[in-house]
């Protein structure tokens, strides 16, 4: 069946409805490094950038994993058709059994466009980029300018996303993969929490190999426009059994809509945070260039060991 199905060497990722730049990175990065991947007329998947690993997979297949990663303790699948180049940090690593070694960080860096870097525009604005659903949620433009900073749609493209944040002074994010990108470009950079769906998990992973401590701004209150009795009934039961407390935030599952005052609590509390310098920071040029070397150094094997062609 899977034959049939995936007769061609595939890129694993999530397409999201709608659009999530961190996930549609894959198309960006791979086709650029690998030109002749997908015309490899075998069935192996290669799992890209994303929290990958801890989905249904088919054990018959080969996997070739070029830095993905997991998004829960216990929930690594081994199998014997497990090739890991890479994977996004030591959590996921200790998962499956791997050495550190091989937790190189994130191959989101690999994109050409953020290795430029740039450190931000002095005097620029403070960027706030939630998650995708969070973005749904509520007018996030609106918190943002309440507190102000200016929001960035992660459902825009990836070149839309990099040109705005490079437009900022620095960056708070809820997006993972908001805060790499600021990272790589040394644009100051800090986590915050806005709602239940932020995945402490794989934010860890990433940030021990960018030496980073996990001490993210947490709202106290999550925002929705409108909530449906059902839903706010589910969420009321999953705060009370606190529902995948040890990677979520229960606390976050919103049990009303949000009211005017509590839009401007939210803003009042990212204005209060981001007003103190040491609560932003990336990693050194340096370090983030070592790190991309080892990826390429790992693509390079790949590209070798299944005869692809590799342009750097």
């Amino acid at each position: 069946m899977w034959a049939s199905i995936l007769p061609r060497m595939q890129i694993k990722y999530c397409p999201i409805d709608g659009g999530n730049f961190g996930d549609a990175l894959n198309t960006m990065v791979w086709d650029r490094l690998f030109p002749d991947l997908t015309q490899r007329k075998e069935g192996i998947l290669v799992y890209g950038i994303g929290t990958l690993l801890d989905g249904r997979h088919d054990r018959s297949l080969k996997k070739i994993v070029l830095g993905s990663g997991l998004g829960e303790a216990s929930a690594a699948l081994p199998d014997p058709n497990w090739d890991f180049r890479w994977v996004r940090g030591p959590l996921s690593a200790h998962e499956f059994g791997l050495s550190s070694e091989l937790a190189l960080g994130d191959p989101a860096v690999l994109w050409p466009e953020l290795q430029a870097g740039c450190g931000g525009t002095p005097g620029g604005p403070i960027g706030l980029i939630p998650h995708y659903r969070t973005w749904d949620s509520f007018d996030w433009g609106q918190v943002a300018a309440n507190a102000g900073m200016v929001a960035i749609n992660p459902r825009l493209s990836p070149n839309e996303v990099i040109v705005q944040s490079r437009g900022c002074s620095k960056i708070m994010a809820e997006s993972l993969h908001g805060a790499i990108c600021a990272d790589a470009m040394a644009i100051p950079w800090a986590p915050c929490i806005l709602a239940h769906r932020f995945n402490e998990f794989k934010w860890k992973d990433w940030l021990a190999t960018v030496n980073r401590p996990f001490a993210p701004m947490v709202a106290d209150r999550p925002l929705v426009r409108s909530i449906g009795r059902p839903k706010a009934l589910a969420n009321r039961l999953a705060r009370w059994v606190h529902y995948k407390a040890h990677t979520r935030r229960p606390s976050l599952r919103a049990i009303a809509s949000a009211t005017p005052v509590d839009a401007h609590r939210v803003s009042e509390a990212l204005a209060r945070y981001a007003r103190n310098d040491a609560n932003f920071g990336c990693s050194r040029p340096s370090d983030v260039e070592r790190q991309r070397q080892r990826m390429l150094a790992a693509c390079n094997a790949f590209a070798q060991d299944y005869g692809l062609l590799f342009t750097p």
